[in-house]
């Protein structure tokens, strides 16, 4: 019998290239994809025919979905701009999702991978799976977000122990890649689509906040990787503690690779956003657990990373290979 695997948020950024690396590993398997199109609108025509594919919320499926072996759990809100205008309904939103999610595998007895966040962390620093979370002082969106998805890991930790199903949890740093969503606030996509439009690069304060990039084919490998060999019941950071590099020298960068003339301007995003937005902290992974329970590793440097995003937007603006979803796109298809 075919090896059965639902991905929920599968039409993301993430779940994205997550489908598409598990169909090359795996071409026998059937592949559910549950997703409601609601962050990162992208062209997956590429999936369609090749698994199943249903445009629904998550929280609206039977528990008796279907029996899987395996279930990626991505679905949440996601970007910094992107959670703004949900300040209030993000924690209920993640919540929500992981206790339908978890009556699925608990119907399954199957193995569950659930896609948390770096962002639990709370602080600066070079965090390792067994810190101490602590809670800042602040108030916003971001930290309610931080917050929901950090209760998610005991919730489903907690059920877990009961023994109905398998649990790993990743922590992903910083992805980049190919199809990445500028609306919804992450910085690599929205320097690139200045820098080739002649747009001012926008820099949030002082351009000194330290971030730590892993690109994509990366950061699914080891997803991937943790569900095929980590220890059950077991949280793994996933990101590329040598991609280290400041907001501005990213921008510089970016602007230099596309040899672009646009000036880099440093702005308030708070005066742009609005009294929710809280920037991020300056969190870098330590991977030892991952490296030594499965055996993966990063291995797309930063300059090469960026340089496969430029030749993804190139091919995009050059080939006009992609198409952006719209409200025509087809809901509901299923191969």
């Amino acid at each position: 019998m075919a090896k059965q695997t639902l991905v929920t948020g599968g039409l993301g950024f993430i779940g994205y290239h997550l489908c598409k690396r598990l169909l090359a590993l795996e071409p026998a398997s059937v592949i559910t994809v549950v997703d409601n199109l609601s962050s990162t609108k992208l062209d997956y025509t590429d999936l369609i025919g090749r698994l199943n594919i249903t445009i629904q919320d998550v929280e609206s499926l039977p528990d008796s979905l279907a029996e899987f072996d395996d279930i990626y759990h991505l679905a949440s809100p996601v970007g910094s701009l992107g959670i703004l205008g949900k300040s209030g309904r993000i924690a209920g939103n993640i919540l929500d999702l992981a206790e339908k999610v978890a009556k699925i595998a608990t119907y399954s007895k199957s193995r569950l991978l659930y896609v948390s966040s770096s962002e639990v962390y709370g602080r600066d620093g070079r965090h390792l799976e067994s810190s101490e979370q602590i809670v800042p002082c602040k108030r916003g969106a971001r930290m309610e977000y931080a917050l929901a998805k950090l209760t998610v890991e005991h919730v489903l930790l907690n059920l877990a122990m009961e023994g109905d199903f398998q649990l790993r949890i990743v922590r992903p740093f910083n992805a980049m890649g190919e199809w990445q969503s500028s609306t919804i606030g992450f910085v690599i996509p929205k320097f690139f689509e200045a820098a080739l439009a002649g747009r001012d690069l926008q820099v949030f304060g002082n351009g000194k906040q330290i971030r730590s990039f892993c690109h994509v084919s990366d950061l699914v490998d080891g997803i991937i990787q943790v569900q095929a060999k980590g220890k059950t019941n077991n949280i793994y950071n996933l990101g590329h503690p040598d991609n280290i590099v400041p907001i501005e020298e990213l921008a510089h960068l970016i602007k230099e690779l596309c040899a672009s003339r646009s000036a880099i301007r440093h702005v308030d995003p708070v005066s742009l956003y609005g009294k929710h937005y809280i920037e991020a902290f300056d969190k870098v992974p330590n991977i030892a657990k991952a490296i030594e329970d499965t055996g993966w590793r990063p291995n797309i440097g930063l300059e090469s990373g960026l340089a496969r995003i430029l030749n993804h937007y190139r091919a995009v603006a050059d080939l006009q290979i992609r198409r952006p979803i719209d409200d025509n796109f087809p809901q509901n298809l299923n191969a």
